[in-house]
């Protein structure tokens, strides 16, 4: 396989798993959005809200390594 078919393949990969998180974060969202309405504040909110933080870290990290790999084929 070519260098340049091996960075697109990895591109596609790293979208597919921004988008998978991005779905993750609206379905979270929602409900801690429900949760919070209903005053109901266990430990599954607090599991929530650290769940959408991490997701946006690896989020941040994901975009990244987007900018990289787009770069990278421009170089190529």
């Amino acid at each position: 396989m070519a260098k340049i078919d091996e960075i697109k393949e990895t591109l596609n990969t790293l979208r597919v798993i921004l988008s998978l998180i991005v779905g993750l974060l609206v379905a979270i969202g929602s409900k801690i959005s429900q949760m919070y309405d209903e005053n109901n504040f266990n430990t599954k909110f607090y599991i929530s809200i650290i769940a959408v933080n991490v997701l946006l870290v690896i989020l941040g990290y994901i975009a990244i390594k987007i900018k990289n790999k787009t770069k990278e084929i421009g170089e190529l």
